[in-house]
C-alpha cells in the first residue's frame, strides 16, 4: 500500500535527495587526498577513528544542505536517509568506503 506524506519533511524528500546526490557526485570526483582535506574542513572533526571518519563524512556530505528533518546514517549499501518509518539508501563511491576504513589516513 502506498504511503501518503504525513508532514513537510515527507514532501521535501525529493529536493533533499537531489541535493544529497549532487553532493555525493561532487565529492566522488575528488582523489583520496583531496577528499580527506574536504572532509576535515567541512566535517570539522579529526579522522582518528572509524566512528569519527563516518561522522565527519556525513557532515561533509550534508554541508550547507537543509535536510528538513531527514536523518543521515551509514548503511552497508551506502548512505541511509530516514525519517520516521521511511528510509532509503543512496549509493556511495568506493572512495567513501576507503576513507571510512582509514585507507587515506596516515595515523
Amino acid at each position: 500500500m502506498t504511503s501518503m506524506p504525513h508532514d513537510t519533511s515527507d514532501l521535501l524528500l525529493a529536493p533533499v535527495l537531489l541535493a544529497l546526490d549532487a553532493r555525493i557526485a561532487e565529492l566522488a570526483e575528488l582523489d583520496a587526498e583531496r577528499l580527506s582535506l574536504d572532509v576535515a574542513v567541512e566535517g570539522d572533526m579529526p579522522d582518528w577513528t572509524r566512528q569519527m571518519r563516518e561522522e565527519a563524512l556525513l557532515r561533509a556530505i550534508s554541508y550547507l544542505i537543509d535536510c528538513h528533518g531527514w536523518q543521515l546514517a551509514w548503511d552497508s549499501r551506502g548512505l541511509r536517509v530516514s525519517h520516521g518509518r521511511h528510509a532509503l539508501v543512496l549509493g556511495v563511491p568506493p572512495t567513501f568506503v576507503a576513507y571510512i576504513n582509514g585507507a587515506n589516513s596516515e595515523h
